[in-house]
């Protein structure tokens, strides 16, 4: 263990159904270091404290899947932070942006001698029960669709986003199915995939995506294609190469860690 200790941070994560009576249970907790340019969240596997919270003698309607999406966009979204979060100032702002059930107290001082011991230990004394894993790289396409989903969810926009449209091109002689799509004046669906194959694998991808973007926007009433991608982190050119093929064919292209930067599109804009 070091013996010098680092000025740190922790705010506990907490379900809170009614935002005026500001009554909540614990389901995690997050731990910012920024000396040690540490930032990461645990929350539980389970939603016991919750149930014992607002159970069935409480007003409250739970709704355990919902808290399960909410508690994984969570830890993916600060995951995405955890590059431009440099101060406690900017903590406290991320702290002060959380608008849905799940709230983030004020964060409290803490002195860091192991960010990922002491995390565990915040843990243990202020939730307890299981933790959950870490979420692994968006390794497939299921995966990103699931993730861009509880995003949605947790902007509340769900209903502004079609599901699984159907899409006939007489050019490539077949079907295309998008499991999303919105309109902001013009359609655009959303064809979630994980270029984590070979690069060359991945480039064959991106050329068969440009030709059906550039087939669905040449329509007289344009389809405009929006491709969200995960990517290999041990393949960093490989989303260079995406993105030029499909920038030249009128594609728009959103990396895994750019997902937020759509959802505030169709947020904005969908209707």
């Amino acid at each position: 263990m070091s013996t010098n200790p680092a000025k740190g941070y922790y705010s506990i994560l907490q379900f809170v159904p009614d935002l005026e009576k500001s009554e909540g249970a614990n389901i995690g907790v997050v731990l910012f270091c920024p000396d040690k340019r540490y930032l990461k969240a645990q929350t539980s596997t389970g939603n016991d404290r919750v149930r014992r919270f607002f159970g069935p003698e409480t007003d409250v309607e739970l709704d355990l899947d919902r808290i399960n999406a909410f508690k994984a966009t969570f830890e993916e979204r600060l995951a995405i932070e955890a590059s431009r979060m440099a101060t406690r100032e900017d903590f406290l702002q991320f702290v002060n942006t959380r608008a849905n059930q799940l709230l983030l107290t004020n964060p409290r001082p803490i002195k860091v001698f192991e960010p990922e011991a002491d995390l565990a230990r915040l843990f243990e004394s202020l939730v307890g029960g299981r933790r959950r894993s870490r979420p692994s790289a968006l390794s497939s396409r299921e995966e990103l669709k699931q993730q861009f989903g509880h995003r949605l969810v947790e902007r509340g926009i769900a209903d502004r986003v079609q599901r699984d449209v159907q899409i006939e091109s007489p050019l490539l002689d077949r079907t295309l199915v998008f499991p999303f799509a919105f309109r902001n004046g013009q359609m655009n669906v959303i064809e979630p995939v994980s270029f984590e194959g070979t690069k060359k694998t991945n480039i064959d991808r991106a050329c068969q995506l440009a030709v059906e973007g550039n087939d669905l926007i040449a329509r007289p009433d344009p389809i405009q294609l929006n491709v969200l991608g995960s990517f290999d982190p041990h393949q960093p050119e490989t989303i260079d190469h995406v993105r030029e093929v499909l920038r030249k064919y009128n594609v728009s292209f959103h990396s895994a860690n750019e997902m937020g930067r759509l959802v505030d599109v169709i947020a904005q804009t969908a209707h």
